[in-house]
């Protein structure tokens, strides 16, 4: 009784904020390596450390540079189903002797902070009688694999093959395909299926994907719970693959048959798995930040940034937008603001992170202009949650005075200065991956003392945007 009585106050509380406009969702994702985990780790432990006396490292955010924000503090997150953010876990890692990038997120997780600030003049300033007020904020992180996964909603099983085979170029890629397009071919589809065999080729298909996210750079792979199964590894419902286009033509197909057992796990996936969490989770979110590694993906070629570009893209198309009134927000919150931003910009030279940012904005135009068609605010920026290199300048005898970043290369541990090069401002010609030029390397967290040493780039300005408005 005792339990259910204070679910019932929780719920009341947690109304009670909506109905006031003093709660938000805020979900965090990206694709593969985008830095996630440090970014959520970042943005809490800013917030933590903030106070009237304590606020010049987030100068752009309104609420900081008028002293308004009054304090921080994680308190118990409402969903007790989900898995806690390892908020002290990251830190820790980050603080170590030898700093560690903390691991990227396999799971969705929550945490949540009340921000008390005090309002700016206005009609919440005149409800207010001890002239504070305070802002729930639930931080949702969930794997960007799970994000890859809700086009599929709209897809037939045959209409998803087809998109599969879409990009059979890439497969070729890697030498698990050899074995999975031999598995796949040696089936006729209208056989009675089995269990067993069903089973050997979904691995050698996730032993594919595999690869192809984690050797040879790709990012859109689905279904995603092949990449991070969790607690349905080795479950039927994830035993399902595409099968060839030639063996999609018959019209008619026996109950049993190897066919009709695929599309049956297929529906069943996107119905058990991949509709709970749109429905439970996705819809619910009131802001969504976007993380993307643009360097990464344009070390690593034409196809895998290609392939990047088509998978935001894709996925953008599956948020909620629109804008969130009262009742929406009670009901059936949307989205009504999308930021994507373009992360790490400090392993780069300052002068090229105005490219960097119209580069993003060149990518994702098409899901850009589908968001703010649904009356969305969306917006793009550089950004970097922990500063890991700092800026210079060397000079050299052909080119003259060269900015440069200096810092700690993750894969040796040694201090290195270099310069990137130049990133594009356009999306790449195939003049750019014929004279490639760019090498973006991974450096390692900072050494600092305390974690109010680490530094960022714009982090100010993203919670602004993200923020801002809850807080006046």
């Amino acid at each position: 009784m005792n339990r259910h009585w204070q679910q019932l106050k929780n719920k009341a509380l947690e109304l009670s904020y909506r109905t006031a406009n003093q709660h938000l969702r805020l979900a965090v994702t990206g694709l593969a390596g985008a830095g996630k985990t440090a970014f959520i780790t970042a943005i809490i432990n800013k917030l933590l450390l903030v106070s009237p006396n304590n606020s010049k490292q987030l100068p752009l955010f309104s609420v900081c540079r008028d002293q308004r924000l009054l304090a921080t503090k994680r308190v118990l997150q409402p969903d007790l189903q989900l898995a806690s953010f390892g908020y002290e876990t990251a830190l820790n890692q980050l603080l170590a002797e030898t700093p560690q990038w903390p691991p990227s997120t396999t799971n969705i997780s929550e945490l949540r902070l009340a921000i008390k600030f005090r309002p700016a003049q206005g009609l919440l300033a005149k409800f207010l009688d001890d002239t504070s007020a305070t802002l729930l904020l639930d931080i949702v992180d969930y794997p960007g694999e799970w994000l890859l996964d809700l086009p599929m909603l709209g897809l037939s099983y045959q209409q998803w093959c087809d998109s599969v085979w879409a990009s059979i170029d890439n497969f070729r890629l890697s030498p698990y395909f050899e074995a999975f397009e031999a598995k796949v071919s040696a089936l006729l589809p209208d056989a009675e299926a089995s269990d067993e065999q069903l089973a050997m080729v979904a691995a050698s298909y996730q032993q594919l994907l595999l690869d192809m996210v984690q050797q040879q750079g790709f990012y859109l792979a689905q279904p995603g719970r092949l990449l991070l199964p969790g607690d349905l590894a080795g479950a039927p419902i994830l035993s399902f693959f595409p099968l060839l286009p030639q063996q999609l033509m018959a019209e008619k197909w026996v109950s049993g048959s190897i066919y009709r057992v695929l599309e049956h796990r297929y529906r069943e996936y996107v119905a058990k798995v991949v509709k709970p969490f749109y429905y439970d989770y996705f819809a619910g979110f009131d802001r969504q930040l976007v993380l993307v590694d643009c360097f990464t993906a344009l070390n690593r070629g034409k196809a895998q940034f290609e392939d990047m570009t088509r998978a935001l893209n894709a996925i953008t198309q599956s948020f909620r937008f629109g804008n969130s009134s009262l009742l929406r927000r009670l009901f059936a919150p949307k989205i009504d603001k999308l930021l994507f931003a373009a992360s790490k910009v400090d392993q780069i030279t300052r002068d090229q992170q105005g490219n960097v940012l119209a580069l993003l904005n060149a990518m994702l135009a098409p899901g850009r202009n589908f968001a703010d068609s649904a009356g969305c605010s969306v917006e793009t920026m550089a950004v970097s949650a922990i500063r890991a290199t700092r800026p210079g300048m060397v000079s050299d005898n052909e080119y003259g005075e060269q900015e440069v970043v200096t810092g700690t290369r993750l894969s040796d541990r040694q201090y290195v200065t270099l310069y990137p090069g130049q990133v594009p401002r356009h999306l790449p010609d195939e003049t750019f991956w014929q004279q490639q030029g760019f090498h973006f390397c991974d450096f390692a967290p900072p050494k600092v003392d305390s974690a109010e040493d680490f530094e960022h780039v714009r982090l100010d300005h993203l919670l602004e945007f993200l923020l801002g408005d809850k807080l006046q």
